[in-house]
């Protein structure tokens, strides 16, 4: 009897300085494609890497436990450094994942291409919100449009197996957990969430980051001033407060703009959103 051979990828993933959940630098034998894992805080760190191409696409993740709650898609000829930008205008992402290679294999028409399936895939895929409002519609050769589908076949395999699957959905979730936590940009923060009213509550020993603004919403901003003044950078919370909302406990926490639905998380790696809610089918 003859035996089905067995199909084999290997990848190399290199960690930086031996950290798990630190910048990833990962390879598929036979492919020049780079994919590079940059958690938000490290970023400064991953730009003095040597021999990192410049051209191709990325992802911004807001990403917590495998769980991706927000995608951004785009393209770079600057590598790493097209990041500093993003990490300035771009509040929600805590890690960006870019597949980098040279101008010999991804000249400019393989590149608008790539970003226009990477764009269009995040806006029709997934249990997660996207900050790709249009998607592109460049010229592409027919000679080069079967090598962009393969190549952007290679990265969504890529990112499954780094576990931040695209097509990921999330409507098996079941509710029952209590406890949430969110650990965006390094912050570690729990809390409760109450169906029965629909409130969350932000447990005492929670960090705060006080070094970004409480953007547009008033409950945050006023207990940030009633706990901590003027006070900036990252506090510990000494006692329980209570929110009308989960997304203004998550904007008290992180500062900026939160969609506290897609941003707190249980300990099975599922936002109060699929704990709680049919597919987000309603807004907060």
């Amino acid at each position: 009897m003859t035996k089905n051979p067995i199909n084999l990828t290997t990848m190399t993933i290199s960690l930086i300085d031996n950290k798990p959940d630190g910048i990833r630098i990962c390879h598929v034998e036979g492919e020049s494609l780079t994919t590079v894992v940059v958690p938000r805080e490290l970023l400064s760190e991953a730009k003095q890497l040597p021999d990192i191409p410049k051209r191709g696409i990325y992802y911004l993740l807001d990403e917590e436990h495998g769980v991706i709650g927000r995608v951004y898609a785009g393209q770079t000829t600057q590598g790493l450094a097209r990041l500093d930008a993003h990490k300035s205008k771009k509040d929600f992402w805590n890690k960006a994942v870019m597949f980098l290679d040279n101008e010999s294999n991804m000249d400019r028409d393989v590149l608008d291409a790539l970003e226009a399936d990477a764009i269009s895939y995040v806006r029709t895929h997934g249990s997660y919100e996207t900050d790709n409002l249009e998607t592109p519609q460049p010229y592409v050769s027919p000679y080069k449009e079967q090598a962009v589908k393969r190549l952007h076949k290679k990265i969504l395999f890529r990112m499954a197996v780094l576990g931040y699957g695209l097509d990921r959905t999330d409507s098996e979730v079941s509710a029952g957990h209590a406890l949430f936590s969110t650990r965006k940009n390094g912050i570690v923060a729990n809390g409760r969430y109450d169906e029965s009213t629909g409130r969350f509550t932000v447990l005492a020993g929670s960090q705060i980051d006080l070094s970004h603004p409480a953007s547009n919403n008033i409950g945050a901003t006023e207990e940030r001033r009633r706990l901590f003044g003027e006070g900036t950078g990252v506090v510990t919370l000494q006692d329980d407060v209570a929110f009308t909302s989960p997304s203004s406990a998550a904007v008290f926490v992180l500062g900026g703009s939160q969609n506290g639905w897609k941003e707190w998380v249980n300990s099975s790696g599922q936002t109060l959103d699929y704990a709680y809610r049919s597919n987000g089918a309603n807004q907060v």
